[in-house]
């Protein structure tokens, strides 16, 4: 079911609403720009992933093969803050300097934003010299060769704790003649190809661009243990008739609401307010079978609620968190009037990015009834973005509904995507 926005929170927005498009009116170049500072650097590669090749002898004798046996593990990132900085500095953005540069100041190079770079992917193919070259100029250990990364963003604001967006980029590197630290040198121009990728995201500059929070009125997650879910990263681009199958209907002891799929082991996210005190609710797939499931974590004050659940070897529909874009095109797929009607897609665009009583909403035009809350909101490639939660009835303008932010509901239940 969907919660009936009270007309008294109307009126508030309303009555602020010329000086509110007065300020939205002013150009995005006078919002003040948050400055950015790489945090930390983690190596996660599956594994088995063969991930250095080292050959000598004019490239014909194996030297080193190194094939990635860990998770996720944690890099010195002191050797990458040079080219962050240099590339994001000269694409116009404010990169902080080095914590260390005041050893007196626990805060000195503190940023607005901190940024997480993941590797998620990494070859380097390198040729080293096993005898000195000296009519070439060239010593034994110079290499040559090509490198390729591929790097998983998350840019986190230190004022309201989230992780604002989630950016994906990939950079390649090639050295055609032998140089000293020619294996290291591929490493960081592939690194240095990412963060040029990363300064040319649109979500990147949206994230940066966007007026300096504050937390006045705003609510934040609680602190809590991490629920994990299995399979999400690797979850990815979908149809909307697909990503149906991974929407279920949600029925309890007094009415039904929607969820979805968010991890291969049964994790299923839907709306506080859709299983209301329950601990146990039935979860009806598309097939019409059914599962019990259990309400593991329900947050009443941003109405979210994680479920588990037989996932009946159904894919999770991924995640996209991060800034939206007014007028950008969304679909929302959910249970109208319980069972009879499961599976209703409809569409529409992003009207606006709100935030009312402290807490941020996706304001959407597109249609959704009683039924269809904690459905997903998706974007055109079928990633989540948001979920069903507020919406008018008949006492209010038509076409107006807001969601959760997917990053929202994630922080609030501390969902970690694994």
């Amino acid at each position: 079911m969907i919660r009936r926005l009270m007309m008294g929170v109307l009126a508030c927005w309303l009555a602020g609403g010329p000086a509110m498009a007065q300020d939205d009116a002013k150009p995005t170049d006078a919002a003040p720009q948050n400055s950015v500072k790489l945090v930390k650097l983690f190596v996660e590669l599956p594994a088995g992933t063969p991930y250095i090749s080292l050959r000598t002898a004019f490239c014909n004798t194996t030297l080193s093969n190194k094939t990635w046996t860990a998770g996720r593990v944690a890099q010195q990132i002191s050797p990458f803050l040079p080219p962050f900085q240099t590339e994001l500095e000269s694409a116009g953005y404010k990169v902080a300097g080095p914590s260390d540069s005041n050893v007196f100041d626990d805060q000195a190079g503190a940023a607005d934003l901190e940024v997480a770079a993941i590797v998620t992917d990494e070859h380097i193919n390198s040729c080293v010299l096993d005898t000195d070259w000296i009519f070439k100029g060239w010593h034994k250990g110079d290499a040559n060769g090509t490198g390729k990364l591929a790097i998983t963003w998350q840019i986190y604001s230190r004022l309201t704790k989230q992780v604002v967006a989630n950016i994906n980029t990939s950079g390649t590197s090639r050295i055609e003649t032998p140089v000293a630290g020619g294996v290291q040198k591929l490493v960081m121009e592939a690194f240095t190809q990412n963060v040029r990728g990363l300064a040319q995201s649109d979500d990147f500059r949206a994230a940066v661009s966007a007026p300096k929070p504050t937390t006045a009125g705003f609510q934040m997650p609680g602190q809590q243990s991490k629920i994990l879910l299995a399979g999400s990263l690797k979850a990815g681009k979908r149809k909307i008739a697909d990503a149906a199958g991974s929407v279920v209907t949600i029925l309890t002891g007094s009415g039904s609401g929607s969820g979805f799929l968010v991890s291969s082991d049964g994790y299923i996210l839907t709306d506080a307010h859709v299983v209301g005190d329950d601990k146990d609710v039935r979860v009806r797939w598309p097939d019409g079978l059914e599962t019990l499931a259990t309400v593991e974590r329900s947050i009443k004050n941003r109405d979210v609620a994680i479920l588990k659940t037989n996932p009946r070897d159904r894919a999770p529909l991924a995640l996209r968190r991060g800034p939206v874009t007014p007028g950008a095109r969304v679909y929302a797929i959910g249970s109208p009037a319980g069972k009879k009607f499961e599976g209703t897609v409809s569409s529409g665009v992003i009207s606006a990015d709100r935030t009312m009583d402290g807490m941020r909403y996706i304001q959407s035009d597109v249609m959704v009834s009683h039924g269809s809350s904690g459905g997903p909101l998706l974007n055109e490639n079928g990633e989540v973005i948001g979920l069903t939660d507020l919406g008018f009835q008949n006492d209010g303008p038509a076409g107006l509904n807001w969601f959760t932010p997917i990053g929202d509901a994630m922080d609030f239940l501390a969902l970690e995507q694994k």
